[in-house]
């Protein structure tokens, strides 16, 4: 009786555990659901069904995600120092958070599954925005139908333009700076941290009593930015550094204005690298008013 108990009981549990890895592999995949990002194209000044908007166009690879519930979730933040993201304000186009945001589903069909170009709109009055001018970035991401982030495909910035501006005013005289020269003091102390600090000289025409900012941007060379910390970043999270600006004059003149950034906010690891350094004038919403020029430097830690 003892040996036939045994067995039984070993039966017993050999289906249990089977049975309990049946279950763990289909809640739990062993693969992960991915995707890989191919390219972003924006129409603008659309009308579907007589709203005005913009229609997005995505090009990505689903990989492991046949039959399963999915959305492409496209974000709306504010670039440059505008820190923050777009809220809804008449809760048609909006996220569990309150922002601004557009969402379209997918089942993927196949693995991998290609979207050669799969269409998103979105109306241009659920910006949900004053009137003005403004610099916004597209954050878009592939995530779970119950949420949670699949992947993270591309940021897209763009420049939006609601009716009513003031600056329709700004653009009667139009704005405009002549660059004279920029130039890099290399391992400075300010305020016990050394770094680089960054010289401008240039005229700023048709801008008295307006409010802007020189602003200077980090980059590898190659074109990839470079991340930036708290306080040194732009909106879409580029290194960045910027400086006031409120000319008091129609055409004044800025022989050196200077805009430190510590050695310590370049987040680019150990080693030696060939970075670009990129200074414009800009518009408080982030507007540009004028590229002024690129420095490429290396910089070794």
């Amino acid at each position: 009786m003892k040996k036939i108990t045994c067995y039984i009981v070993f039966i017993f549990l050999t289906i249990l555990m089977a049975n309990a890895g049946n279950t763990s592999r289909k809640n739990f995949p062993l693969v992960k659901p991915r995707a890989t990002f191919d390219s972003i194209w924006i129409d603008y000044d659309i009308k579907e069904d007589d709203v005005l908007g913009m229609k997005i166009h995505l090009k990505f690879t689903a990989y492991e995600m046949k039959n399963m519930d999915a959305f492409v979730a496209v974000y709306y933040t504010y670039n440059d120092e505008m820190a923050g993201v777009l809220k809804d304000k008449n809760k048609k186009f909006v996220s569990t958070a309150g922002d601004v945001a557009l969402y379209k589903s997918i089942k993927p069909g196949f693995d991998p599954a290609i979207y050669d170009d799969l269409a998103l709109f979105m109306p241009y009055s659920e910006l949900d925005q004053e009137p003005g001018v403004y610099d916004l970035t597209m954050d878009v991401k592939l995530i779970y139908k119950v949420g949670g982030i699949i992947e993270q495909l591309t940021y897209y910035d763009f420049e939006y333009t609601k009716p009513g501006s003031p600056a329709d005013a700004e653009s009667v005289v139009k704005a405009d700076v002549v660059f004279t020269d920029m130039w890099v003091d290399y391992d400075v102390t300010d305020n016990s941290k050394k770094g680089m600090m960054i010289h401008l000289n240039f005229s700023a025409i048709n801008m008295k009593g307006i409010d802007a900012q020189a602003a200077v941007y980090f980059q590898q060379k190659n074109g990839e930015k470079i991340e930036g910390k708290t306080g040194y970043r732009s909106k879409n999270g580029q290194l960045a550094i910027y400086k006031d600006i409120k000319p008091a004059y129609d055409e004044a003149v800025y022989k050196d204005l200077k805009l430190f950034i510590p050695y310590s906010e370049i987040n680019v690891g150990t080693g030696k690298f060939d970075l670009r350094m990129k200074a414009e004038i800009i518009y408080p919403s982030g507007t540009l008013i004028k590229t002024l020029k690129e420095i490429d430097f290396w910089f070794t830690r």
